[in-house]
């Protein structure tokens, strides 16, 4: 008697709380499909709460501590999706510590990188739709690729002619020149770039050929600031 009168209230709380989303809401359902998903939901949602309450093999209390638990849970998801919008930065900000290289949008035309622990400036992109992460690097005059992140972006580097003499960490190294279809950061797209294949290359760099593309970049507070 208890279970059904426990569950009998629940029924209740619920339809009261429906008819009150109802009266509430600013898209009413104006159409039969609509009112009859809302009523199928509800049927369910009853359903559901009869099995466990009449399956429930524990004491009252052990329902009711059970109940809060997942009621709280199920309110911190709404709250959390109704101030999605106000959240959005803190979400973003947490990711930019976890990775740095994470491109951290702050505006339509605007992107974000938080400095590394070893002090530099990384940028997870694309280029030529594979992604990759190269080292912002502003003494590279242009994007210079590892042979490995190349032939990731679809250059096959058997045809292409190392002819070129270029000055890395590990010395002077074999280089050739190519064009990417595109390099993308974020929203930042350019499309046609002028970029160098090394041999001996172990990190690729985004050189300024691409930060001279942009209407702003400087790096201020740990953060290195991408304007289109």
């Amino acid at each position: 008697m208890k279970r059904l009168a426990v569950l009998a209230v629940i029924i209740v709380a619920l339809s009261l709380f429906v008819v009150w989303i109802a009266g509430n809401s600013l898209s009413m359902p104006d159409t039969h499909a609509e009112s009859a998903r809302l009523v199928t939901n509800v049927l369910l949602a009853i359903l559901l709460l009869t099995t466990l309450v009449l399956g429930w093999r524990g004491t009252m209390g052990e329902a009711f501590r059970h109940g809060l638990v997942w009621f709280i849970a199920f309110f911190a998801i709404i709250l959390a999706y109704s101030y999605r919008d106000e959240l959005a930065p803190m979400a973003e900000r947490v990711a930019g510590e976890l990775n740095p290289a994470k491109p951290i949008a702050r505006q339509a035309n605007e992107v974000v990188l938080r400095r590394a622990n070893d002090g530099h400036f990384y940028a997870d992109l694309k280029i030529n739709g594979a992604r990759m992460r190269l080292l912002a690097d502003t003494g590279a005059s242009v994007i210079a690729l590892s042979v490995e992140d190349a032939e990731d972006a679809g250059i096959d580097v058997n045809q292409l002619d190392f002819t070129l003499r270029v000055g890395t960490a590990n010395g002077t190294a074999m280089a050739a020149r190519v064009e990417l279809d595109e390099v993308r950061i974020g929203s930042i797209i350019r499309d046609d770039v002028t970029a160098l294949v090394a041999r001996g290359l172990s990190q690729s760099l985004l050189g300024m050929n691409f930060f001279n593309s942009l209407s702003k970049f400087q790096i201020e507070n740990d953060e290195l600031l991408l304007r289109d």
